[in-house]
């Protein structure tokens, strides 16, 4: 399963792909951006305390005490398919996981692709700090439409850099990655976005 995967090395020097961005003539008022995916890639210091806390809330909440993957989630999950459940506040994937499915890996639902990422993701955690990981996690997961990344999100629904969000708001972005159509802001769900919303800052 790990000989057609990519190389730590080529890992540690993928970058992910920006959008054009086109600013007035001082350079400071962007005045359009375009691209496949509206993406701006930010530091960590760029990510405030508040956004990451509200997505390890919800998304991963061992996120600090595992090295890769969670057996607790993925036997809940196992539990839940077989019991019928349906509704999950969030999957058995951690962050890591999250991350490496998103950048490096197509989305089928298989096996061999679920053993692919469980290896990659172990690969990134003995590489990258925790930070890190939640950096480059930050930077990739998908908010709805064609807006990826915590900065352009806040750009986009809040008309602020993340460093400014509020709880209220950086939980309302943490809510939509589990499913960035459904959460939608601009779609016709809002009702169950601020559900989900009060549900993060519960787990907060």
């Amino acid at each position: 399963y790990s000989k057609d995967l990519p190389t730590p090395d080529k890992i540690a020097r993928r970058s992910a792909t920006q959008s054009t961005k086109i600013y007035d003539k001082t350079g400071e008022i962007l005045l359009y951006e375009t691209g496949e995916q509206i993406r701006t890639i930010v530091k960590s210091d760029q990510l405030p305390d508040v956004l990451k806390e509200a997505t390890i809330a919800i998304e991963d909440d061992n996120f600090y005490n595992h090295n890769g993957f969670d057996p607790r989630g993925l036997m809940s999950a196992v539990w839940q398919k077989v019991s019928g459940q349906t509704s999950r506040t969030r999957g058995a994937s951690t962050i890591t996981q999250q991350f490496v499915k998103n950048a490096l890996l197509d989305s089928e639902r298989t096996l061999a692709r679920k053993i692919k990422e469980l290896i990659l993701a172990i690969e990134l955690e003995v590489m990258y700090s925790k930070d890190e990981i939640l950096t480059m996690y930050l930077n990739e997961i998908p908010y709805g439409g064609n807006i990826a990344g915590a900065e352009a999100a806040a750009r986009t629904y809040y008309g602020k850099p993340a460093t400014e969000l509020s709880l209220a708001e950086a939980a309302t972005l943490a809510a939509i990655p589990q499913s960035p159509t459904y959460y939608y802001p601009y779609g016709t769900r809002t009702e169950e976005l601020i559900s989900r919303r009060n549900y993060v800052l519960k787990r907060m």
